[in-house]
């Protein structure tokens, strides 16, 4: 299943209008938000209530002006929707003055809400993305959950929680990402660009004896190319958001105060000599002016493995890259990539992910890079 769709994958993006098109069409059905709308004398019966509407502009609008409060829930969790859980949310509405009734527990972002809050997103926000952003717009309402209160926190990546919810990402579910850490028993990890951790936390779940996740300090250190400022559609967590995030991740994973995890902030150009069995740097090469200079860094600190993503661009009959005039950023092909890895000493490289839109546009690809001791 999986070769068919990276072939059909292939096949569409040599039209990029048809590839956006089936693109977006399949994101907003994976994505799908239903609500169920009633009034607070009658909340209960949302209970039972199987009558499910699409959350988009329109049918929102054909129900505010009669409805109080909507229940929320991602579509492939509509059908199992746990009772108790959905009357101990109907008791929060009945019986507390709040705009939003979450259940911590739910992966499918299972809330009781407000009119009031879905006109304030609405207003700000496309209403088809909802809960998405979330975080950015919780002080100006009053929420209580059941479970993990994770919405309180700044989240990068949208994963589940070992207690079953599901964080809200401002980058959106990172699953793929953490489907290249494999088993680690005994291995030490190294995340680049760590954000709140959540591959951090998946290595030691995957036997990992040690973990360390970096972070810069955007303000100070974000590396902006010549004649560029960090693009606005890039949100800026702030540090101290993230590591409040980190130690509420630190409490759900049941490791606390333990020794075998650790951040720390240092830019991947000031790496120590400190070496590690596996590292992991996603989503941070195309930020950087000097490229080749963090390569280095990289092959330095890896003992055996280094899986590398980035933003890149279709291979071409040369070794090419890209430096989008909009951005500054700079986009490798997968081959040029590979090259450049292959200079700074690793053994073997084996593209994992390969770009695959014809028009140069922008995609991901994955590399894994291995030193010969393993």
């Amino acid at each position: 299943m999986k070769t068919i769709y990276n072939f059909l994958k292939r096949i569409l993006s040599y039209n990029k209008f048809v590839y956006n098109f089936f693109k977006k069409f399949y994101i907003k059905y994976k994505n799908n938000v239903y609500f169920i709308p009633a009034n607070k004398k009658d909340i209960d019966s949302i209970i039972d209530n199987k009558k499910i509407y699409n959350l988009n502009l329109s049918n929102f609008n054909k129900f505010k002006d009669n409805s109080e409060f909507f229940l929320i829930v991602k579509k492939n969790g509509s059908k199992d929707l746990n009772r108790e859980r959905l009357k101990e949310l109907v008791n929060i509405i009945k019986n507390d003055a709040v705009d939003v009734a979450y259940d911590g527990f739910c992966p499918n972002h299972t809330e009781i809400c407000s009119r009031k809050i879905l006109e304030y997103y609405a207003d700000k926000f496309n209403i088809e993305d909802y809960p998405h952003n979330f975080f950015y717009i919780k002080n100006n309402f009053s929420i209580k959950n059941i479970g993990p209160s994770h919405r309180s926190f700044n989240f990068n990546g949208s994963f589940i929680l070992p207690s079953g919810g599901k964080t809200i990402g401002d980058g959106g579910d990172v699953s793929f990402r953490l489907n290249f850490i494999p088993d680690l028993k005994n291995k030490s990890f190294l995340d680049i660009g760590s954000e709140e951790g959540y591959a951090v936390f998946d290595a030691i779940k995957k036997g990992a004896k040690f973990a360390k996740g970096l972070n810069i300090v955007e303000a100070k250190e974000y590396d902006f190319f010549p004649d560029h400022s960090r693009p606005a559609g890039i949100t800026t967590r702030e540090r101290s958001e993230v590591e409040k995030t980190q130690n509420f991740l630190k409490k759900e994973y049941g490791l606390d105060n333990n020794d075998k995890i650790k951040f720390e902030y240092n830019n991947i150009y000031n790496l120590k000599d400190e070496k590690f069995d596996f590292v992991f740097c996603f989503g941070v090469l195309y930020h950087l002016k000097n490229p080749y200079k963090a390569l280095e860094n990289l092959f330095n600190i890896t003992n055996e493995t280094l899986i590398i993503e980035t933003q890149g661009i279709k291979n071409s009959n040369y070794l090419n890259a890209k430096i989008d005039p909009s951005d500054g950023f700079i986009r490798h092909s997968s081959n040029s990539l590979k090259f450049l890895l292959e200079k700074v000493g690793f053994d073997k490289v084996k593209i994992l992910v390969d770009a695959h839109h014809s028009s140069m546009e922008i995609t991901n690809i994955v590399l894994k890079a291995e030193k010969a001791n393993i």
